[in-house]
């Protein structure tokens, strides 16, 4: 790899790492109640494990009760689990290390932007590469909240430059390190590799380190092998996020690099390593291959930058990108969301740990860790074991899960269920009051249940006629979508009062939803001995319900359903309460019922892959 003659500008580098000090001082200041993502209860409940056992060559806590091969790489979760030991070994210390490990993730991707993007550009092409990563607040986000796949993409550069530099121990131990960081790293780290390899010919060089690493992580891939009929493939619920000023301009950069491609082996291969990730997750893709894009648009500015005559025009034109990118990127200033969170304005809030914490020390006090724990979201399921032992009915990192699960072939009376209504819900109490249902406790948001007795269908027919009806028309009449509001409006909630009054709205949407699942429970229960296929199929609507409710009224799904996708789940839930209002005694027998029931949840979940 030929590294171009670096252009000293002291400037340049000053506010290189000026834009890096004010980023992550605001990040430091926010470790105490950290940003993070969705997954993270699922691998801090996994580090927490290792912390215990020292292996977990078997997950024990989601897709009970039987578990399942763990097939998430360790790298990331030992980690945590090292640090949670020394920090103390509480949950909070466990959630501590998280965070310090996500910090570290932003530097360190951070530091590979100036690095690279220095040695090719200068520091002119640094700055504006910092600025335009740093600056993103989705691809920011997306390495701060420290993710396995982060790190697997900050060391597709390294193992590549490492492999041209023939450098060959090194890149093999990097593209070993990635593929122990996330089961992803075997198909993009040695991608990125081979490609280089491929324009350079250099097939011996790319033998030698393709069987290091093949031998380095031979435990890992006979595991997977091994359990390979249990992967799926199958991928969560996931909004596109999309910063489109770097989007923009990595696109420009790129399509300027094409023109002398054999002048840019490292970073064509870097930029084409990660391709993959559009077929099994495209915002993942979207977001960190952003790494890459901010350093091919840095170098790109710079020369559009060099190319202006006057010193005048091009100190204006740069300090007017600078501003741009921090100030506003076409999309949420990375400057603005981490500034808001530290003044304790915390949306959107993708993990709950405070809500986690509460529903743990239910479960705990009632001596229910050994039930098996249905949770209305199959993600937030991990973030309550982060607190106290639980074992999860289907949870988190659906990828892997049994062909059959054998938590369906149970009772619904079995599980212990965290539904998403209030334990002080109106419909709930009734059904206690009917001696239905157990309430243990719970939050402002979510109760913890479980099933006492079946009810007799054809008495409770009636009521749980009436509940779905009722729930699914308020809901088809007066629910908004969860997304975040257009950039002339988002001020308004950079106040606790407009975020709790937000929050209260999307409440009582949730509740209603959560109020359909609890009416399918019971009536699933009543059937259970005379029907099991319908009773398992209702249960099956219940969590589908449950669903819904984390969808229309939690952090972390906020911008997945667009507007017009949202308006025709709205009127498929009014054809719903339509239907099952005049389907007489045994409602979720009707085949119009069944199929509008179907279609409304193929049409809200659509976006899954």
């Amino acid at each position: 790899m030929q590294s171009a003659v670096a252009k000293e500008n002291r400037m340049a580098r000053g506010v290189a790492w000026t834009i890096v000090g004010v980023h992550f001082i605001l990040l430091l200041i926010s470790l105490p109640d950290y940003r993070v993502s969705i997954d993270s209860g699922y691998h801090i409940s996994l580090a927490r494990w290792y912390a215990a056992h020292g292996s977990a060559w078997w997950d024990h806590i989601n897709f009970g009760p039987g578990g399942r091969p763990n097939l998430q790489g360790p790298a990331l979760h030992i980690a945590i689990a090292i640090f949670g030991r020394i920090l103390g070994g509480s949950a909070d210390a466990f959630i501590l290390a998280n965070a310090m490990l996500g910090i570290a993730q932003w530097t360190a991707a951070i530091l590979t932007v100036i690095y690279f993007a220095r040695r090719l550009g200068g520091d002119l092409a640094a700055m504006f590469a910092v600025a335009l990563l740093a600056g993103s607040a989705f691809a920011a986000g997306s390495f701060y909240v420290g993710i396995p796949s982060g790190w697997l993409f900050i060391a597709i550069p390294w193992a590549i430059y490492f492999f041209l530099e023939d450098r060959l121990m090194l890149a093999t131990l990097i593209a070993s390190a990635s593929c122990y960081v996330h089961l992803g790293g075997f198909v993009t780290v040695p991608v990125g590799i081979a490609i280089a390899a491929a324009m350079e010919r250099r097939w011996r060089a790319l033998a030698v380190v393709a069987a290091g690493t093949a031998m380095l992580t031979s435990p890992y891939w006979i595991h997977f092998l091994a359990n390979l009929s249990w992967y799926r493939g199958r991928h969560g619920h996931e909004a596109l996020r999309l910063d489109p000023l770097i989007d923009l301009l990595a696109l420009a950069g790129l399509l300027w690099l094409l023109r002398r491609p054999r002048d840019h082996k490292f970073l064509l291969a870097w930029a084409a390593a990660p391709v993959v990730w559009l077929i099994q997750d495209p915002n993942r893709f979207a977001l960190q291959s952003m790494l890459a894009g901010s350093v091919i648009a840095g170098l790109f500015l710079a020369e559009l930058t060099n190319h202006l005559n006057a010193k005048s025009a091009r100190f204006a034109f740069a300090s007017a990108l600078v501003f741009i990118t921090t100030v506003f990127p076409l999309g949420i200033p990375s400057l603005i969301a981490e500034a808001a969170w530290d003044r304790g304005l915390q949306f959107p809030r993708a993990e709950d740990w405070e809500e986690a914490r509460g529903l743990a020390q239910v479960v705990s006090e009632n001596h229910l860790n050994g039930r098996l724990l249905s949770v209305y979201e199959t993600s937030f399921g991990p973030a309550i074991a982060v607190f106290t032992p639980v074992v999860l009915y289907r949870g988190h990192w659906v990828e892997v899960q049994p062909r059959h699960d054998p938590a369906d072939d149970l009772s619904a009376a079995i599980p212990v269920y965290v539904v998403p209504v209030a334990p002080n819900d109106p419909v709930l109490l009734a059904m206690r009051g009917a001696q239905l249902v157990r309430i243990y406790g719970g939050t402002s948001n979510c109760a913890v249940i479980d099933l006492t007795k079946p009810a007799d269908p054809r008495a409770i027919a009636p009521l749980v006629r009436t509940i779905m009806a009722d729930n699914s028309q308020w809901l088809a009449d007066h629910s908004i979508n969860n997304k975040m509001p257009p950039a002339s409006a988002i001020v308004k909630l950079f106040s606790p009062n407009a975020l709790e009054a937000r929050q209260g709205t999307m409440d009582v949407q949730r509740f209603h939803a959560g109020r359909m699942e609890i009416a399918c429970l019971i009536y699933s229960y009543a059937i259970e001995a005379q029907q099991p296929d319908e009773a398992h199929r209702l249960r099956n609507e219940a969590r589908g319900f449950g669903s819904i409710a984390g969808f229309i009224s939690d952090g972390d799904p906020i911008g997945y359903l667009g507007d017009g996708q949202f308006e025709q789940w709205r009127r498929d839930m009014s054809a719903f309460a339509a239907a099952i209002r005049s389907a007489g005694d045994v409602p979720f027998a009707s085949p119009v019922v069944q199929s509008i029931t179907e279609k409304l949840f193929a049409e809200f979940f659509g976006n899954a892959a």
